[in-house]
């Protein structure tokens, strides 16, 4: 049913999406839907936190500390993009965007050891968050081939290593 949101969300706006739509095409009752998930809304949030592309925040600071040549994105990082790039598209939805945002944040947060309630902490990944949904908006209905990867590494070099280096300071400073 999950496959099928994220298929019915590439051709039909986020708002016209149903239960009725799911199950018919992912081929069963709604009860089933229902058993699954409380609403659309439901099915969404947890199609959407499912998506985040964790393994990017990785590869960009591999990219940065020279352990890694590029920032080619792996098969499961390119699909996790391009579904989000659905999400931010004209048929998303603001308010999955939003979730997209925190629990990109909260990815951050987390590889790095920091806390989300410390304020320049916050400030900080939500500045990227908000970055990187305005990078995949632009990407939104575009593939994520070749120009795609040269813009994520020009991004990667320019922004993300002071994040980073913010995120080890911070680190650092709660770990004394």
């Amino acid at each position: 049913m999950v496959e099928v949101f994220w298929s019915q969300l590439s051709y039909t706006p986020y708002q016209e999406i149903t239960a009725a739509s799911i199950a018919r095409q992912a081929k069963c009752n709604r009860a089933t839907f229902y058993y699954y998930f409380d609403s659309i809304d439901d099915l969404a949030e947890r199609a959407v936190d499912a998506t985040v592309p964790s393994g990017i925040v990785k590869l960009v600071e591999a990219f940065l500390f020279g352990e890694a040549e590029s920032l080619a994105l792996g098969e499961s990082e390119r699909h996790a993009v391009e579904r989000t790039c659905l999400l931010i598209g004209e048929n998303g939805s603001a308010r999955l965007v939003e979730r997209f945002k925190q629990a990109l944040m909260k990815t951050w947060a987390e590889r790095f050891g920091v806390a989300l309630d410390q304020e320049d902490v916050r400030i900080v990944a939500s500045f990227m968050a908000s970055g990187i949904v305005g990078i995949l908006g632009e990407q939104a209905g575009k593939p994520c081939d070749e120009h795609f990867d040269a813009r994520l590494q020009v991004i990667g070099k320019v922004f993300s290593a002071p994040a980073i280096e913010f995120a080890h300071k911070v680190q650092s400073k709660s770990e004394k």
